[in-house]
């Protein structure tokens, strides 16, 4: 499993004389969640026959969220309740994160594996 990172990204302000204690400054674009999903890379195996994953969420902590019965299909979304980013209220609560799957396809099949494959699939799609 590979969980991606967005890149950090240093802003600068330009400090005008008079401003007061508490100036807030907004940066138009920036900090924005939006599309708002937590990409999240797992292998082909794990996304047709099911695992449990440990999913980073707000303040370093993990979730284990597991797939039994779920066959994990490309831009897959599982949303998880009130593990997202803090409301705009400031009232503690917290919305939605939700995590997007990316699945690891192979890059190149032996023809027995490819053979083996289609064997498997033919009569379930």
């Amino acid at each position: 499993m590979r969980v991606m990172v967005q890149e950090i990204e240093i802003l600068k302000i330009e400090v005008m004389p008079g401003w007061r204690k508490g100036t807030k400054i907004k940066f138009e674009g920036k900090g924005d969640e939006k599309p708002g999903y937590l990409p999240v890379e797992i292998s082909l195996v794990d996304a047709l026959t099911g695992c449990s994953l440990p999913i980073p969420i707000l303040g370093g902590e993990k979730l284990t969220l597991s797939f039994e019965n779920t066959v994990v299909y490309p831009g897959y979304v599982k949303v998880i309740e009130g593990q997202g980013m803090p409301t705009l209220k400031n009232d503690g609560k917290r919305g939605n994160l939700h995590v997007k799957f990316l699945v690891d396809f192979p890059k190149e099949l032996s023809d027995e594996q490819r053979q083996e494959a289609f064997r498997i699939l033919e009569n379930c799609c």
